[in-house]
């Protein structure tokens, strides 16, 4: 058994492919590429896959991960090439690396980058200051257990325009520790700067960063 990691991009028409269907979707793409995928044993098996971090429907990305447990070795090259050819419009492999060989765990991961573009303007560097220099920012936030209000300022790393001024970076806690959404900030920020919306604002994922500071391939 082989476990290997890939890298793939997610974006166009792609990014409204759910995780569930993301699974069902790897599992056809490694068979039709004649890689050698590994299954669970069992009365239901079912293949032996690992994503990174789940995206949000709606949500593009250019760093997802999967890591996946092959019979045999693979050839990078071969099948990042073979995984292309299959993949629908939107997606495609852009490296590959046998899991022992990377120096960070898929369970590192505490941060990620976002590039959040805002059609209608983005807020004033005073409006961004005042925002990120609250001593909590409460917002009604989504949980296994229900929605509650949640001071989500402690998981906000960094918010900084854009050099071409079309939209807004964030940097913002993620994986199981803590886990805030772009979308979430963005509800935030309409609800405490007078006159900001972002009902149009596209989301795109483009950096995972881990504990240890180490790459994920």
């Amino acid at each position: 058994m082989v476990k290997y990691r890939f890298c793939f991009v997610k974006e166009g028409d792609a990014v409204f492919i759910s995780h569930l269907d993301l699974v069902r979707l790897f599992t056809r793409v490694f068979r039709r590429a004649r890689l050698p995928l590994a299954y669970s044993e069992g009365f239901n098996p079912h293949p032996r896959m690992r994503f990174g971090l789940p995206l949000s429907v709606g949500v593009a990305s250019t760093c997802e991960y999967l890591e996946a447990d092959f019979t045999a070795p693979l050839d990078p090259d071969t099948a990042i090439a073979a995984m292309n050819a299959t993949l629908p419009s939107g997606m495609r492999v852009t490296n590959c690396m046998e899991a022992g060989d990377c120096s960070a765990q898929l369970s590192d991961i505490m941060a990620a980058d976002f590039t959040v573009t805002l059609p209608g303007g983005i807020p004033s560097e005073a409006q961004l200051a005042a925002f990120l220099a609250r001593a909590d920012i409460v917002v009604d936030k989504r949980t296994k257990r229900g929605t509650k209000p949640t001071d989500i300022r402690p998981d906000i790393l960094a918010i900084t325009p854009l050099a071409d001024g079309s939209g807004l970076a964030m940097r913002l806690h993620a994986g199981s520790q803590a886990n805030l959404k772009p979308q979430t900030v963005l509800a935030a920020m309409a609800l405490y700067m007078d006159g900001f919306s972002a009902p149009d604002a596209a989301v795109c994922r483009t950096a995972l960063h881990t504990t240890s500071g180490l790459p994920l391939i």
